[in-house]
């Protein structure tokens, strides 16, 4: 009898609520607690939140997800990812779930607050401002007071997806290569080079929208000095028959997607954008084949990503947003003859004793450039399928150096590339027989007698000629 009452209230309480819960909260700390390398946390697993962690994991970073939706954390288990992912269904306002989420954790790096609720997000940005504000904190919001008063509370970055697709939109029309450079730079590594947005141009505008996203799209484009009328999708088809281009922006895309075929068939040399709100009409929005589809979640975690991925390669993106358009053509052909039409790897280089120790003992009494540093390590005639994008020293960045400039001891190089060959980079500069090779042309031979052997030559051939040019002066 004991026994049977045993069991039975084992199971009684196995079936309980709070029991589970609190099973579930003491295995999910355990696992946060474990994390032995850099992490990011991330609040809110909608579809900005599922685009962030696809692309973290797509560059091998661990993160940690929380989300009050059970559902939603459920999805994620079964989202096929390559790691164990530690995820609580629990709220982020709760400054105690932040902490056993890692917020405290030494080896958290960041924290992205990417729910729907942008009370929540301000939360989050408060709680981290208060508590770690030394780490830097990505937060979504689409009202401009909630943003200001993230802004009030240090928060790193706050994106605005609708406000950023009109900035993107212009500065498609009015700086093509800036654009086609700056998108493909944030887009997953291996996304081809995208194709330049054709009959973009000054005219008449009309946005159909709701919402936020038709006032803030309508002021991008009015600020930069375009015709735009703004009209409310219950007010029926627009009149697109003088436009140049036309912005479906309802929040339903099945309506989006039944204007912009009206509006194709009213004026087949319209520019047409669509926006999608739901990952499920992505192939029949694909299929339509419009002219631009704007995915806010896409959108944001491309930049999220990008701003975590290291500040030199978003300090890299935002100098390629505000440069001319020239340059930004010039460095996008530099770009692709070198490393090809997919979106590169991006690593950084520190030249200093821990990371680069031969380099360092090279540079003590020889010359390295940059240049240097790409060549092939089994034949240096070769250049590798690197980039330099980035050289910081002393604090001061220097945006795609000359390959014939010296590194020096304390440098920082942002470099992008083929993981293959960013990876000969990285083993070049930790032995000095690929230094003095890639620096020189000698082959050094590597093995400790040899070496010797050569160093001991090297002496000889140095007296010997020493001896004779004394012996002529005499």
């Amino acid at each position: 009898m004991a026994w049977s009452y045993s069991i039975a209230a084992l199971l009684s309480l196995a079936q309980e609520q709070t029991f589970r819960r609190a099973l579930a909260l003491n295995k999910f700390t355990r696992k946060v607690r474990a994390i032995q390398e850099p992490f990011v946390l991330v609040v809110g697993y909608g579809q900005a939140g599922e685009a962030v962690c696809r692309a973290l994991e797509d560059q091998g970073r661990n993160f940690v997800v929380l989300d009050s939706e059970s559902e939603r954390i459920e999805h994620l288990a079964l989202d096929e990812y390559t790691t164990d992912v530690p995820a609580m269904a629990a709220s982020g306002r709760d400054p105690r779930i932040l902490g056993m989420a890692g917020l405290g954790h030494p080896n958290c790096e960041a924290v992205l607050a990417l729910t729907d609720n942008d009370e929540t997000n301000l939360s989050v940005v408060m709680t981290v401002n208060l508590l770690r504000p030394e780490l830097m904190v990505i937060a979504r919001c689409s009202d401009r007071e909630h943003a200001q008063q993230m802004h009030d509370f240090a928060a790193d970055v706050v994106i605005n997806p609708f406000d950023r697709y009109g900035a993107y939109l212009v500065m498609a029309l009015r700086r093509p290569s800036g654009f086609r450079l700056a998108s493909w730079l944030m887009s997953p590594r291996g996304s081809e080079l995208p194709h330049k947005l054709e009959h973009l141009t000054d005219g008449h505008w009309v946005v159909c929208a709701d919402g936020t996203f038709g006032f803030e799209v309508t002021r991008d484009l009015e600020s930069a000095g375009l015709d735009v009328v703004l009209v409310d999708p219950a007010d029926g088809r627009p009149d697109v028959s003088e436009a140049v281009g036309f912005i479906a922006g309802a929040e339903s895309d099945i309506v989006n997607m039944a204007m912009a075929a009206h509006a194709r068939i009213e004026n087949d040399n319209l520019f047409i954008a669509v926006r999608q709100s739901s990952a499920v009409n992505h192939a029949p929005l694909r299929a339509f084949d419009a002219d631009s589809v704007f995915v806010p979640t896409e959108l944001l975690a491309r930049e999220a990503v990008a701003r975590i991925t290291s500040p030199n390669y978003w300090s890299f993106i935002d100098h390629v947003l505000h440069e001319d358009d020239d340059w930004d053509a010039q460095v996008m052909d530099e770009i692709v003859s070198v490393v090809g039409d997919a979106t590169p790897v991006s690593t950084r280089v520190e030249i200093d004793q821990r990371s680069t120790p031969a380099a360092i003992r090279w540079m003590r009494t020889q010359e390295l450039t940059i240049g240097d540093l790409l060549r092939d390590p089994d034949d240096r005639t070769v250049r590798l399928a690197v980039y330099p994008a980035v050289l910081v020293r002393e604090g001061r960045r220097t945006f795609t150096p000359s390959l014939d400039k010296p590194l020096q001891e304390g440098d920082t190089l942002l470099l992008l590339g083929k993981e293959h060959d960013l990876a000969l980079v990285r083993t070049t500069v930790f032995h000095d027989a690929a230094v003095e090779y890639v620096a020189t042309g000698r082959e050094v031979p590597t093995a400790w007698v040899f070496r010797v052997w050569q160093k001991r030559v090297a002496r000889r051939v140095e007296k010997r000629s020493g001896g004779g040019r004394g012996a002529a002066a005499a």
